[in-house]
């Protein structure tokens, strides 16, 4: 620091400026502060408790006040059961007249953009699509597991409601449903689409393993029951669809003919 002393300047300095600090002044400035800070409200403090919180509900959310008291109940799952559809395939069907040895049964289902599901049962089944039927031969049964895993019921095939590739399948699916009772050497029915429900009206085909006209070809009548015995393809197709059947034909072209307009197969 500068003095003016009667015209000169003199430096003068301060002392406890340049003196070295004590360790005790070095303590009181590194030393954190004892004063705590407390952020909890005191017992005069204006902000409301979780009890006045709840009371200030305005009148336009009284239609969500309940869910303040409800905090602490159980939740409930209410998303769509994940269950199989077993069930819902099973609560329509009906029992009729027993079947003597039992009896296949083929339903179209609107289920999993439709599909045609075997029912094997003892008895004659009603209240539902039921579009045909087969019966062992009279030398074989069918096995006693059948009538009993998944009460019976077997998913054939899928995906037969519309479209193209639908008729496709439903008429592959009754084709499958044929072979299987060609394997038992049974007798198959077909049945017209009962009324009240929905389903895809076909024409089934049965190739015989004779030459002569009229019995080569055999057209199978709703309602009539045919040997499978000595079949050797099956064809399916929709319903009036022009196809061979007072005539003889090559088993080659037979097949191929009825595979263009719907499904064909070998036995």
């Amino acid at each position: 620091m500068r003095i003016y002393s009667g015209g000169t300047y003199t430096n003068s300095y301060s002392s406890n400026a340049m003196a070295p600090s004590t360790n005790s002044q070095r303590s009181n400035v590194m030393a954190p502060s004892t004063n705590k800070r407390s952020f909890a409200p005191s017992k005069g403090s204006s902000f409301p408790s979780s009890a006045k919180r709840r009371s200030i509900v305005q009148p336009q959310d009284e239609e969500n006040s309940d869910s303040f008291e409800n905090l602490k109940a159980p939740v409930v799952n209410k998303r769509p059961s994940t269950a199989p559809t077993l069930k819902k395939g099973l609560s329509y069907r009906t029992i009729g007249e027993p079947i003597e040895g039992g009896a296949c049964h083929l339903v179209y289902e609107p289920d999993s953009s439709g599909r045609l599901v075997e029912h094997y049962s003892k008895n004659q089944l009603q209240g539902m699509a039921t579009v045909g039927r087969w019966t062992p031969g009279s030398t074989k049964k069918i096995a006693g597991f059948k009538f009993k895993r998944n009460a019976g019921r077997q998913v054939l095939i899928g995906n037969c409601s519309a479209g193209v590739l639908g008729r496709k399948n439903y008429c592959n699916g009754f084709c499958q449903f044929v072979k299987q009772a060609k394997m038992l050497n049974g007798d198959v029915t077909l049945y017209d689409v009962p009324t009240g429900f929905k389903s895809m009206p076909v024409d089934v085909y049965l190739y015989y393993d004779d030459n002569r006209a009229g019995h080569q070809t055999i057209k199978l009548e709703p309602g009539e029951s045919y040997t499978t015995e000595n079949v050797i393809a099956v064809g399916c197709l929709p319903k009036n669809t022009q196809f061979y059947e007072n005539e003889t034909v090559d088993l080659l072209k037979w097949l191929h003919d009825a595979e263009v307009k719907g499904y064909s197969s070998r036995c």
